[in-house]
């Protein structure tokens, strides 16, 4: 016996406008992730591998938080602008507080 299921399709004709919406924006944000809070000494390590891979030019990859979305990127540090608390590495700019892992590759 093979049944082909329509999903929410079948029950969307007697949901509420209100439902329909609701579930709508939950779908939307189902991936959304709130940013964690580092503590003292993570931000140190972080800091520390920072100005190490500034100082040496080396690779690393960086992950950091932004849109609600945890993202990662590889490369080299061009610059870091400690009046803006900004890094810039390959063209993408990351404000320092929205880093989270710095690993020396």
């Amino acid at each position: 016996m093979n049944i082909k299921d329509r999903g929410n399709k079948k029950w969307t004709a007697m949901m509420l406008i209100e439902h329909r919406k609701k579930l709508k924006e939950l779908k939307e944000h189902e991936d959304d992730r709130k940013k964690p809070i580092l503590d003292d000494q993570e931000k140190a390590v972080i800091n520390s591998r920072l100005h190490q891979a500034l100082e040496r030019n080396l690779k690393v990859k960086i992950k950091y938080y932004r849109d609600k979305r945890f993202k990662t990127i590889s490369g080299r540090i061009k610059r870091v602008d400690v009046n803006r608390k900004e890094v810039v590495i390959s063209d993408e700019v990351i404000e320092v507080e929205d880093l989270l892992e710095l690993t020396i590759v």
